[in-house]
């Protein structure tokens, strides 16, 4: 079988690693993911690492925070009065909740919880951390026409 080329659609298993091996994101216990080169859907590095491979081939991708969840960003941990963020349950530290930050819904990680506020984070939950992908080829399904 010829190697993958620019819109060539793949079926794809990966596992997301975090940097102490913690896998957080593991396709292999299911179906395949299809993904399209050139389409604009994957991380343009897990493109450039996946031309010319054929099926049956494993690449690792290491993303740095910046072509992955983003650099840690300390100004998106904010504390707040408990009123403000209008909760309808008594938040629980490490839970998610969806505030309405600048007229936008954002979710966010409760970091702190006391009578009169609440400490949260609005950076994305890997934010700061490089990730590894190990992505492994399926297939290359064959192309209409």
């Amino acid at each position: 079988m010829a190697p993958a080329t620019d819109g060539d659609t793949l079926l794809l298993h990966f596992t997301s690693t975090r940097p102490d091996g913690e896998i957080f994101e593991d396709t292999r216990s299911g179906e395949p993911v299809r993904a399209t080169l050139g389409a604009n859907r994957i991380n343009p590095l897990f493109e450039e690492a996946l031309i010319g491979r054929e099926p049956g081939e494993t690449v690792t991708v290491a993303l740095p925070p910046e072509k992955a969840y983003g650099k840690f960003n300390r100004k998106l941990v904010v504390t707040v009065k408990r009123t403000k963020l209008k909760l309808d349950h008594e938040p629980v530290v490490g839970e998610f909740v969806h505030v309405e930050v600048l007229g936008k819904p954002c979710l966010v990680t409760v970091l702190d919880v006391d009578a009169k506020r609440i400490t949260v984070d609005a950076n994305h939950p890997l934010a700061g951390e490089t990730i590894t992908y190990t992505i492994t080829i399926e297939a290359i399904l064959p192309r209409d026409g």
